[in-house]
Order: C-alpha cells, then structure tokens, then sequence
C-alpha cells in the first residue's frame, strides 16, 4: 500500500503537466514531471510510461539538462519493456562510454527479445569484464545461459552469484527452477520457498495473512487453522491445487482445520474437487493460526517424486458440460467423424514469457489445413484472428463469448472435445488436470513443469509434450503436431 505522505498533492501533478505541455516548455519542465513521476510510481507501469515521456521529451530539449538523463531513460524504458528505445539509448551510452556496465545490460535484454541470443551473452559477457565479481551482470549472464538451455552452465553461474550475495532470493528462486526441472526436488521445492521474501512481489492475500498468522512451517495442525492461499498465475494454481486433498486428510487425522482462500476466475472449479471438510473462502473471514502459500505443499509433504501425480483431478460440471456439448454438436452436425479440437496459440501478452510461448499466427496454417477437423479458439479476445482464418474458408469457431463463469465454462467445453493443442499456459494445466488428451507445443527453454527432454511429464498423463530443437523454431513442433493429429479419430 502506498504511503499517502509520499504521493505528489494533485495540485501539483497538474502544474507540472501544464508546465510540460505547454508550448514554451523547457527541458527542466519535462525533466521535473518526469523526476516527480517516476519518484512515486512504485510498480505503477502508466504511471512509469507516463514518465518516460516526459523524460525523453527533456532529453529532445537538452540532453545536457541533467547528468545522469540518458541513464534514466535508458533504465525506465528497461522496467516498462520499450525495448526500441533502451536499444536507442544505449546506443548512445555506448557511444560515450563502450564500458556501461549498466548499458551493456540493459542493451543485452533488448537484444533477446529478438531472440539474438549470441549479441546478448557478449554483451554480458563485456559486463562482466567491466565489473568482475559484480552479483547483477553474472545473475543476467546467467539467466541469458538458461534461456539457450544451457542450463548446467547457467546453474555454476547462480551458485557463483549466491557465494557473492548469499542474500540474493532472486538468483535462490531461479536456482530453484533449474533443480526442479532437473527432478532435484528436495533441493528445488526448499529453494523456491525464496518467492517469499521477494518484498513487493508478494500478493495481498500474502500480506495480509503474515500480519496475523505464522507462517506454516509443517507443524501439528492439532486444534490449529490453517489458511492455504492461491499464488502466482492461474498454471500455478491448476497444477498446485491438487495437493489440498492430501493436506485435508493429514488435517482431519491430527484434529485440525484448513481453508483455502482463493478468489477469482477458477474459484467454482476447485470448489468441486475439495474435500468437504476444506472450505473455500473468497475474503479472510477466518483468522488462522497458521498460512501457507499453495505452491509450498510440494515441499510440506515431501513430494520428490512426481511419480504417481499424472492421474485427472479436476472435473467439469455435468449440466454446463451438458449445455457446451449442444453448442459443440450444433457446430460440427453434418460432419460425422469429425474431429473437434481446441487451440490455444498465444497467451496473455503481458506475461514475461508471451513472446516465446506463442506460436506466429502466419505459422498455424500448418494445423488448420488438417482435413476434417473444426477447431475451437479457447482464448478470448482472439475474435479478429479467427474471423480472418474463417473467411480462408478454415474450420474455426469462437465460442469464448459464451465463457460466462470462468475457467468453468473453459473446462466445459474442453470435455467435449477430442484433443487440445495449446502453448504453455493456464489451459494447458487445466486441459492436464481434466485428463483430456493435449498436444502441448512448448519453446526451447520452457517452465519447469516440463522438465529437460522427455516426450511426456508425470504431472499430468494425458499431455504430450512438442518441444522447440532450437530457439523460435515452431516448424518442426508443428509438423509433428500435426501428425498426432491425423492419428486422433473423432467421436
């Protein structure tokens, strides 16, 4: 929560706007709207873009106006992912000085977003030169490694960032991914619990439960509550979710309570699967003992084996199954044998990651020519690209107008079809939680559920995973796709 003490008085936002906007603005104008800006933005990305404006508006004035302006730009146009204009202006950084450490890292992460991943490592590389032993230019060094599956290397380059700050939570957190991905569980899940200490990255449930419970650290729940809240996005919470039944039961033997506190759009769908005894609340209505986070159970239970997780969890609800079954059939009558599959290809784009989990629109033709197959969008807001591949005379339909109840209606109709075919991404899991069978089309590198190199994950054993050879390379996942699904027969 922000301090109202800090937040700029409106009366004077609106002087230092009108002073920027005006005709005869000076530098120091927009250089004043942009410093105040940016000095209580906190995690405010328009607030941070807004300041970015004016500060490169001051820049286009004077670059001489203030010392350290182009840095400013530089680092504000890295934290709000204008990625054309941290490569501009640490062109020009360079320019003055070839040894920026600080420019050579920003320019580094521009760099990668067109997957250049060789330009990016030298340029981390010279960082690290510049300021040997420095924690920040080996951590990106690092993570830019990882991102060329080179994840052996890139773990000898985290373990070298914890000796020079062994406080560092966020090179622990991503040491933990790599040793979960690799099946070190018992070392993984103890390091993941890193996420906790991440300060502003912590939700509000997180918050507010620290305020007035102790933190589960596996004790007796004798005569305890316990109040398991919802963390991270919603794959996190499928994939998690699954775990809740097993901590009621150790609950119920040892005399205990436990509560799940969750709200949002999978809330109905975990509902079903809880065991009576485990309620869910939507706000703290329950002052507990104890909180715990849903992605620490792995860890609580000792869960270092995945063997055995695969078998469904979740379900869909019969009478909205029935209702998406009509809807299903009523696009797909006339077609006897047809299959009926679902498509996810891109994500939400503000994710890290969207831009290598999706798969180039252009590219998807590969699919869609599949003969005797009507396809089904599964992610809002994709209406303007399915109305295109429509009037190519493809067999698409959008139905997501009809997702009403959230990921319900998601699940719904993902019970009425043959395959899903789909990115990494919240339906992936759910499409895996349902047991419905999945083509998974994952990036080189991928998140840690999929593991290094095997055609299948024990986390759910009716998904089949299609990794990228190379970075970016979708061809050859989608060829193969596509052979899986000539081998489907419809219902």
């Amino acid at each position: 929560m922000t301090d109202i003490n800090t937040e700029p008085a409106d009366s004077q936002l609106v002087d230092l706007r009108a002073r920027a906007a005006a005709p005869q603005a000076r530098a120091t104008d927009c250089l004043a709207l942009g410093q105040t800006l940016l000095q209580h933005a906190g995690r405010d990305k328009a607030r941070q873009r807004e300041a970015l404006v004016a500060l490169v508006r001051a820049y286009q004035l004077d670059p001489a106006c203030e010392s350290t302006l182009l840095h400013t730009i530089a680092q504000t146009a890295f934290i709000v992912r204008d990625w054309a204009l941290v490569e501009s202006a640490t062109t020009l950084l360079l320019e003055r000085n070839g040894e920026d450490a600080n420019a050579l890292i920003w320019r580094a992460a521009a760099v990668q977003q067109s997957n250049d991943f060789h330009t990016a490592e030298r340029l981390l590389r010279e960082a690290v030169r510049v300021v040997p032993g420095n924690p920040v230019a080996l951590h990106k060094l690092a993570l830019c490694i990882k991102e060329q599956a080179r994840f052996a290397e890139a773990e000898a380059l985290l373990r070298q960032v914890l000796v020079l700050s062994p406080d560092n939570v966020h090179a622990l957190f991503d040491l933990s991914e790599l040793e979960i991905r690799t099946g070190r569980f018992a070392e993984g899940w103890a390091n993941y619990e890193s996420r906790m200490a991440f300060g502003n990255d912590l939700n509000d449930a997180q918050h507010a439960l620290a305020a007035i419970s102790a933190h589960w650290q596996g004790e007796s729940l004798e005569g305890k509550t316990l109040v398991v809240y919802g963390e991270q996005g919603n794959g996190d919470c499928l994939w998690a979710v699954r775990f809740l039944p097993l901590l009621a039961e150790r609950a119920r033997r040892e005399g205990g309570r436990v509560i799940f506190g969750h709200d949002g759009p999978l809330r109905h769908l975990f509902e079903r699967m809880l065991p009576a005894d485990l309620p869910l609340e939507t706000s703290l209505e329950t002052q507990p003992d104890f909180h715990c986070g849903l992605m620490s159970l792995p860890l609580r239970f000792g869960v270092f084996d995945a063997t055995g997780w695969g078998v469904p969890y979740l379900s869909a609800e019969p009478a909205r199954a029935q209702v998406w079954r009509e809807w299903v059939q009523a696009h797909t009558a006339g077609k006897p044998g047809n299959r009926k599959i679902g498509l996810v290809w891109n994500g939400n784009p503000d994710h890290i990651r969207d831009s290598r989990r999706s798969v180039p629109v252009e590219q998807l033709e590969t699919l869609l020519t599949v003969p005797g197959v009507t396809w089904f969008a599964l992610s809002p807001g994709r209406s303007e690209t399915v109305a295109q591949w429509q009037a190519q005379g493809l067999e698409v339909v959008d139905l997501t107008h009809h997702f009403q109840s959230g990921f319900d209606d998601v699940a719904a109709l993902l019970a009425n079809l043959d395959l899903v075919v789909t990115i990494d991404s919240g339906p992936a899991h759910l499409a895996g939680a349902l047991g419905v069978p999945t083509c998974l089309m994952i990036d080189h590198v991928s998140a840690w559920f999929w593991g290094d190199e095997s055609r299948t994950t024990a986390w759910y054993d009716s998904i089949e995973l299609f990794r990228q050879p190379e970075i970016g390379a979708w061809a050859p996942v989608l060829a193969s796709v596509r052979e899986r699904i000539e081998t489907v027969r419809g219902a």
